[in-house]
């Protein structure tokens, strides 16, 4: 998704101007960074881009916005696993047992049901 904001030549004269009046300072909703990568992958990436036609920014993005949503859910799994890591009450293993058996009569009833329809 491109975040830049896009300005007519008319809107970018109005804003605001640099040292030099030729040269617009342009607001964008992205953050500029420089990062280090090794060689190795900066050749793969700069090669997916062409062959996409798209910029290494909107690749590397793309790849930091899955990364984020991967430790998200990792996170929440993590958070689930401690919830449920706690034994069962006697209470609820018969309450799970007595589902499991309703749930299975209902199982075999339908079959039957079914099988003589």
């Amino acid at each position: 998704m491109d975040r830049t904001l896009c300005f007519t030549e008319d809107e970018s004269k109005k804003m605001n101007k640099g040292i030099d009046n030729s040269i617009n300072i342009i607001h964008t909703k992205c953050m500029k960074t420089a990062i280090s990568t090794p060689d190795q992958i900066f050749e793969e990436v700069d090669k997916l881009a062409r062959e996409n036609k798209t910029s290494r920014s909107k690749i590397f993005c793309a790849a930091v916005e899955e990364y984020l949503k991967k430790v998200k859910a990792r996170k929440m799994l993590e958070t689930l696993n401690s919830v449920y890591a706690d034994e069962e009450t006697s209470e609820e293993k018969l309450l799970r047992k007595k589902s499991m058996e309703y749930f299975r009569s209902k199982i075999v009833k339908n079959k039957n049901d079914s099988q003589t329809g």
